[in-house]
């Protein structure tokens, strides 16, 4: 029994240690005012057999502090791939307005060039959130990435 407790316990640590690196590094950056180096926030996959560019967000929480980060890398990608691009936050548990206004911003410069933006979002609480907000009119939400490209 106590081994399972303590693994757990390890677990728990080393999920908090994680998100006070990323955090450390998304804060610490624009404190010293670095340009920030996104690999270890996002994770872009170009080679999907549908033509899409997939971003993976791989941090828990996509809040005010992400957003500005997530923007720069959003246009970035937006202006070099040139392609409909799949946002994937599953591994958020939170979302807040700063960071879907990015989103909202990455799905009008899309339309504009004739392009696809999906989310991939399949957390459970997500569904009154994107309703009463009215989003679910912006976004096409799917559980995987695989329903994404399939659509």
């Amino acid at each position: 029994m106590q081994n399972v407790d303590e693994k757990k316990v390890e677990q728990g640590i080393s999920q908090f240690q994680n998100r006070l690196k990323n955090r450390f590094i998304i804060e610490g950056s624009s404190l010293l005012g670095k340009k920030m180096e996104h690999s270890n926030l996002f994770e872009k996959d170009t080679e999907s057999s549908k033509g899409f560019t997939i971003i993976k967000i791989k941090f828990e929480r996509a809040t005010l502090r992400e957003a500005s980060s997530f923007k720069s890398y959003l246009d970035k990608t937006i202006a070099d791939e040139n392609s409909d691009i799949i946002v994937d936050l599953n591994e958020c548990e939170f979302v807040d307005s700063s960071f879907f206004g990015v989103l909202v911003s990455g799905v009008k410069r899309l339309k504009v060039m004739n392009k696809k933006f999906y989310l991939v979002y399949s957390n459970q609480n997500r569904l009154p959130i994107f309703s009463a907000t009215g989003l679910d009119k912006v976004f096409q939400v799917f559980d995987s990435v695989k329903e994404a490209e399939q659509a």
